[in-house]
């Protein structure tokens, strides 16, 4: 109609006649389009404000979100790096949607320049530490820093993927922008200027530094500004569930918005304008009013909507919605519901990180976590598949439906190639038609009425050993959303069974010998205990067997550790075939197992137990090539007659194990407390444990030639030991040993411990020019002695004449003994007789046995020099020994005045306090290093 009246009016006249009848006509609605003008330009600026606080919380809940979501996989990823390979376990990690990838380091930073990365992280290893590297703007990478278990020294920097963490922020433009409390831009756009950037870090750090996000209202997180000449207006909101993570900043989301002129300066500029112009203005303010009243009841309920976009609720009124909108609202409502559901996702998978936390155990939380996987994944049914750890082709089906809860568990056997093609498989697979045998694992699914279906396998250790089914009664939309929360879930399940595993494998080397397969001392107590229990509660009784194999160090010297090693193993085999299934077969410890017996009606059926394990021990074994023979002692002590706790009974079955060794060996005795109480020194019994676990060892003493000063020998001294009351000396206990027998073993492991030692020096370079040992009267009496005398010799190569035998005088009077002295002798062994003077001394002995050396005994040299006779005496022995051509040492030299004697006397070597003390190992090296080492930087001479 305008167009038409325009055309009819087309004069000049009639111009100007048409702009003032417009003019006045549409001058109060000019006016009141003033107005109405100038009423939207206040409400621009606070409309921004409030839409700026808005999405800065929606934004700050979501990042929150994902940083627990991406804190809970730090901390399952951190537990079951010691369970798998550590590449397999790096790419888990960069597979997982929180991460891009993992770095281990030893308190250093990942990246090279380490003085930029400093997270100052705790070692509890429940911590997590954030930390940033980077610039700023997009070059800024962010870690999640925790301890490792496994190493305490290590921490595991695990990169956070920036597209997983500001997914939604990359759609917000260059509006959005995240600083820390230091000022440091986390997130930003690059075309943002650095006067806008420094100014926008300054309003955000002076309003929020020492204010608590819960003590926030309205206002208070409102930010106005301006730069270079623009005004901005915005709103930040603090990140939450920032404060489980140590070493943190707070983070603050802030949106902004530039406004771009006032409308005081639009007014201004009408003014400048011709009448034509300024119709025309009228005109369109006309034109903007109505599509303002038009669109402004919509306008305030899509506001709304967004404002509610952060709380999870986005409800729309359509009845108030234009045509034109309808998209713009269909939009909003379809961004809610998307927030809505990844949020929902979000707290799904921590649910299910907490429940497999707090289970340390997979089957107790199964129903959980399906519940919440059918729930996030919008299913119908949901099955998780165990395969059977002893055969993968039998597995057990747990199901939890949308109506029905859990139900009952099903019974599968696999398809072999079905497993073949899973186990082939890394990502999850949609199966359109259900097979019955090839796809019997859905079989329970289908059963509920589903017909669609999607699995995902599940590994341990690149293992198939679960598969996730999801179940659907219609084909479900693809949505790639759903098939990457099918992966997380799966992820979850496989390092929950894998901590399964490793628990399982963990107790099992906690209560099982590792060797032999049977009970260790650790299920042995706990089971002993509770039978004890029973028994005393019942009123029955039980019995404990104690086995000890009799002389077992003749197997790994003769044939090797590897062969004894062998040989355990049967006889473990051997006691588990010779007792009931209800009795319990352990190995404590070396050759000592152990047999609990619940149930004994009376001692002999014990006895009975006993006979059948000794017999069945008596057949031969073939270690090498050869046969051999095994023998045991039985110590048998019955419960709780002979004790009520653990420590009791096996005291007392370990006392009649020994009784039944000192008996004659291979043969069961009962524990009889008459006899315990009139034992003898208990040091007898602490013997054999004490060979057995080798708490003997070597002292060496040295000894020196009185002449030229040189170190010539070293005499091993034997010391034991104990755990208990320390280290004791020879004559506490070398008297029980000589009683009991034991001492020929005692003397065996000293001869044999001495000369290796003797070749580990050699090998150094620092051996001394020989070694001597002390031996006893039962050792020579043993016709193996002078054998083992050679064995050891050539095992160890040295030469005869650098091994020293020393014995006391009492030993000369047993024939025996001096034909042994003869074959030892005669291998160019030096022999010495020690404490000469002390017992019955005969010179005879002297000249009829092959003695090399005398030594004088220390009670001749306590009063030498001031005594006259003891110095006469100690005189008289060192001419009459060299009289006969023999070597005199003297021993127990403590004073200068005694030694200055000595070398005065003509006595050869001298050793004792005042040259040096009995010395370990370490410490012998040392000296031997000083006087015999290469450099050999002239001979060390003692004190003239």
């Amino acid at each position: 109609m305008i167009a038409r009246l325009t055309q009819a009016l087309s004069g000049t006249s009639a111009r100007r006649l048409l702009a003032i009848l417009l003019t006045v006509a549409v001058l109060p609605l000019f006016v009141s389009a003033v107005s109405r003008v100038w009423q939207v330009a206040d409400e621009g600026p606070e409309f921004l404000s409030e839409r700026s606080a808005v999405e800065s919380r929606a934004f700050a809940s979501a990042i929150g979100a994902r940083l627990a979501a991406a804190e809970a996989s730090a901390s399952t990823f951190s537990k079951t790096i010691a369970t798998v390979d550590r590449n397999s376990w790096r790419e888990q990690v960069a597979l997982s949607s929180p991460f891009r990838r993992v770095t281990v380091a030893v308190d250093m930073a990942p990246e090279s320049d380490a003085r930029a990365f400093q997270p100052r992280a705790r070692r509890n290893p429940e911590d997590t530490a954030i930390a940033s590297y980077g610039s700023g703007e997009r070059g800024t990478s962010l870690y999640l820093v925790r301890p490792l278990r496994d190493a305490r020294s290590q921490l595991a920097y695990f990169e956070l993927d920036p597209n997983w963490l500001w997914q939604d922020l990359h759609e917000a433009g260059g509006r959005v922008a995240v600083i820390d409390a230091n000022g440091q831009w986390l997130f930003g756009s690059a075309s943002l200027s650095d006067n806008l950037r420094s100014v926008l870090g300054a309003a955000v750090l002076a309003q929020s530094r020492d204010i608590d996000v819960s003590e926030l209202d309205s206002t208070q997180n409102r930010l106005a500004w301006q730069s270079s000449g623009r005004e901005w207006r915005g709103a930040y909101w603090r990140v939450p569930n920032l404060a489980r993570l140590t070493n943190t900043a707070t983070w603050n989301v802030v949106v902004m918005a530039e406004i771009q002129s006032s409308w005081q300066e639009r007014l201004q500029a009408l003014s400048d304008y011709g009448l034509p112009f300024i119709c025309a203005v009228v005109l369109s303010l006309l034109l903007t009013v109505w599509l303002t009243h038009r669109f402004e009841l919509p306008m305030q309920e899509l506001q709304t909507a967004v404002l509610r976009i952060g709380q999870a609720d986005y409800p729309i009124n359509d009845a108030v919605m234009p045509a034109e909108l309808s998209v713009l609202a269909t939009n909003i409502q379809l961004a809610g519901v998307s927030v809505a559901d990844q949020v929902g996702s979000l707290q799904a998978l921590e649910e299910v990180d907490r429940l497999l936390l707090a289970n340390s155990a997979l089957e107790p939380a199964i129903d959980a976590i399906l519940t919440r996987v059918r729930r996030v994944m919008r299913a119908r049914a949901v099955g998780l598949t165990l395969l059977d750890t002893d055969s993968s082709q039998f597995a057990r089906v747990m199901v939890t439906a949308e109506h029905g809860g859990s139900l009952p568990v099903a019974r599968v056997t696999m398809e072999e190639a079905m497993l073949e093609y899973l186990a082939g498989v890394h990502q999850g697979i949609t199966v359109a038609r259900c097979e019955e045998q090839r796809h019997s694992f859905l079989r329970p699914l289908q059963d509920l009425g589903n017909q669609y279906f999607w699995v995902w396998p599940v590994r341990t250790a690149d293992k198939l050993t679960a598969l996730l089914a999801i179940g659907f009664h219609e084909p479900p939309a693809p949505d790639p959303r759903y098939a990457q929360r099918g992966t997380e879930f799966a992820s979850r399940l496989s390092i929950a069974l894998s901590n399964s595993a490793r628990d399982e494998s963990l107790y099992r080397q906690a209560h099982f010998d590792p060797l032999t397969g049977l009970p260790n001392r650790v299920l042995f107590n706990e089971r002993l205990k509770a039978e004890v229990a029973s028994a005393c509660a019942g009123g029955h009784s039980g019995a404990l067997l104690y086995v000890d194999l009799d002389h077992f160090k003749k197997i790994n010297d003769t044939v090797g550790h590897a062969a004894g090693d062998q040989l355990l193993g049967i006889v473990a085999q051997r006691l588990r075939a010779a007792v009931k299934e209800a009795d319990l077969v352990s190995r404590l410890a070396g050759d000592e197992f152990t047999i609990i017996l619940p149930t004994v009606d009376e001692p002999e059926s014990a006895a009975l137990v006993a006979e059948r394990v000794i017999e069945s021990l008596h057949k031969a074994v073939n270690l090498g090539g050869r046969d051999q023979f095994v023998a045991a002692s039985i110590g048998i002590s019955m419960f709780p007659n002979d004790g009520t706790t653990v420590e009791e009974l096996l005291r007392n079955a370990d006392g009649a194990m020994y009784r039944a060794k000192d008996m004659g060996r291979g043969r069961a005795v009962f524990f009889d407390r008459k006899l315990a109480i009139s034992q003898l020194d208990p040091t007898q019994s602490g013997l054999f444990r004490a060979l057995r676990r080798r708490e003997f060892a070597l002292f060496y003493q040295p000894q020196f030639n009185l002449i030229t000063g040189r170190l010539v020998g070293l005499e091993a001294l034997l010391r034991w030991q104990t755990p208990k009351d320390g280290t004791r000396e020879p004559k506490e206990f070398i008297p029980a040993a000589e009683a009991s027998g034991l001492i020929v073993d005692i003397g065996g492991w000293v001869l044999e411990a001495a000369c290796s030692q003797f070749a580990a020096w050699r090998e150094q370079g620092i051996a001394p020019p020989r070694v001597s040992i002390n031996v006893s009267a039962q050792q020579l009496k043993y016709a193996e002695f002078p054998r083992s005398v050679r064995r050891v010799l050539e095992k160890f190569a040295i030469a005869p004449q650098q091994l020293e035998i020393e014995l006391t005088e009492t030993v000369l009077a047993e024939a025996a003994a001096g034909a042994a002295l003869l074959q030892i002798a005669a291998l160019g062994v030096r022999i010495a007789l020690d404490d000469f003077g002390t017992g019955y001394s005969s010179l005879n002995y002297l000249r009829q046995h092959p003695i090399q050396a005398v030594k004088i005994d220390r009670s001749f040299l306590e009063e030498v020099p001031v005594n006259a006779a003891s110095a006469t005496l100690a005189e008289t022995i060192i001419t009459m020994a060299h009289a006969l051509g023999k070597e005199v040492v003297a021993e127990g030299v403590e004073t200068e005045e005694q030694m200055q004697f000595l070398r005065d006397h003509g006595c050869d070597i001298a050793q004792g306090y005042y040259l040096a003390r009995p010395m370990p190992v370490n410490q012998v090296a040392d000296l031997l290093q000083a006087h015999l080492g290469p450099a050999r930087a002239g001979d060390v001479r003692i004190a003239s």
